[in-house]
């Protein structure tokens, strides 16, 4: 990534406080009430800011790919894949609601599900990060 990549919106920071965390912390989990948990994602990526605007990018192509790859599987063992690879994802950026559907959908991928809530969690997740990298 280039030295001069923008960074994160600074807005994001000054209506949370001056900081990026996560204003609600849910009982009994990793849930924040942001789609995405920045401080988690702060972790990962060592503070390298370049890096996690790449991160995000790259959950949002991916996801996309891989909630299309999960709704044309024809087997299980199709479905699990989809749905692990996302979970995998959503775990690294800290967007827990998604991996929590995702964890869903990967436990019982010996049937058909309706994907909606995880494409709703998927949506929200991937409209978070466009706002936050505006």
């Amino acid at each position: 990534m280039a030295a001069h990549a923008k960074p994160i919106r600074s807005s994001f920071s000054t209506a949370h406080g001056g900081c990026a965390v996560p204003a609600k912390k849910a009982t009994n989990t990793n849930e924040t009430a942001s789609p995405v948990d920045l401080v988690h994602l702060s972790r990962q990526s060592l503070g390298d800011r370049s890096l996690e605007r790449e991160i995000l990018n790259l959950f949002k192509s991916q996801s996309a790919l891989y909630l299309d790859r999960l709704s044309n599987a024809k087997t299980s063992d199709e479905r699990k894949l989809a749905a692990h690879t996302i979970l995998g994802s959503a775990r690294g950026i800290g967007a827990w609601r998604v991996a929590k559907e995702a964890e869903a959908v990967q436990a019982d991928t010996a049937h058909l599900q309706d994907l909606a809530s995880l494409r709703h969690c998927v949506d929200e997740a991937n409209a978070y990060i466009t706002e936050i990298l505006e």
